[in-house]
């Protein structure tokens, strides 16, 4: 006799990543008075909550607007920002599933992607992590900031301090990042199943809301396909130009690029690949909507 009893739905939602601007837009499209109906309530929510007769105690830490703390206006909008964008994803997943929007898996096998078609927008549950490559790359990074300060275990000075900056540098070029508005994080995603192909989906960190280290075990998905990489062809993950679509030359500066990385990583007792810098088709490629547990 089974000891555990499973719910027979998810209904609770612990959200990863949301990009609620896509949502909106999505349903803003679909069912606009949808979100009408949720952006007065959510406002409803927040007048009995902050003004009128009702009071919500606040700490009196961040109430002031000096000093860089959040005024009350500034938390009541935020309060109000997350209300819509947590019930505005559930109208519009809603909508989805009742008009039969959402392409789903039944199991994750060698032919898993007959059939999907970009565009589709697609559900699955995954095992996500940054793969080794991104988690040396970020690490470094993470490493090259600590170097800059003073009195941290990592500080540096002089020709060391600079060439450290630089690799830096060089490093954020290869990853697109050389502002933090063009930062892609790309995620490897392994799909609860059988081996099959590949499923790779870059997130933006503005849509985060957990941290990229809470990465580990398997998430539910929504993203919007934007790729099919048929068999035999390679897909960058990482983008030096992503301004104009995938280039042999890309992909092999991409590869020889990494390949100088190699060593240092297994410094740290990561092992990397400069294939890694590639996805190798059959594969999937996503643009994430929303990633919870």
């Amino acid at each position: 006799m089974a000891i555990y009893k499973k719910p027979t739905k998810r209904a609770h939602k612990g959200f990863f990543y949301l990009n609620d601007e896509a949502v909106i837009n999505s349903l803003s499209a679909l069912e606009s008075g949808k979100v009408d109906e949720i952006v007065s309530r959510t406002t409803t929510a927040r007048e009995g909550g902050f003004s009128g007769e009702v009071s919500v105690p606040l700490p009196s830490v961040g109430l002031s607007a000096g000093g860089g703390r959040k005024s009350s206006s500034e938390i009541e909008e935020e309060m109000v920002r997350t209300r819509t964008r947590f019930s505005v994803f559930d109208a519009w997943y809603d909508h989805l599933q009742r008009e039969k929007g959402l392409g789903t898996f039944s199991g994750w096998v060698p032919g898993a992607l007959d059939g999907v078609e970009s565009g589709d927008t697609v559900e699955l549950r995954a095992d996500l992590s940054l793969g080794s490559l991104q988690t040396v790359l970020r690490l470094f990074l993470w490493f090259a900031d600590q170097a800059a300060k003073q009195d941290t275990p990592f500080s540096q000075k002089g020709e060391q301090l600079k060439q450290t900056k630089q690799a830096a540098r060089m490093m954020k070029i290869t990853m697109g990042m050389e502002s933090e508005d063009d930062d892609q994080v790309p995620l490897i995603a392994v799909p609860v199943g059988a081996v099959g192909p590949q499923v790779v989906l870059a997130v933006s960190p503005k849509w985060l809301i957990g941290r990229l280290g809470q990465l580990g075990g398997d998430f539910g998905i929504v993203a919007q396909v934007t790729r099919v990489v048929p068999s035999g062809e390679d897909y960058p993950i990482l983008r030096l130009t992503r301004d104009v679509t995938p280039t042999p030359l890309e992909i092999g500066t991409l590869k020889e690029v990494v390949s100088h990385y190699v060593e240092p990583a297994q410094a740290l007792g990561v092992q990397v690949d400069p294939e890694e810098s590639v996805v190798k088709g059959p594969a999937l490629i996503l643009e994430p909507i929303a990633i919870y547990r």
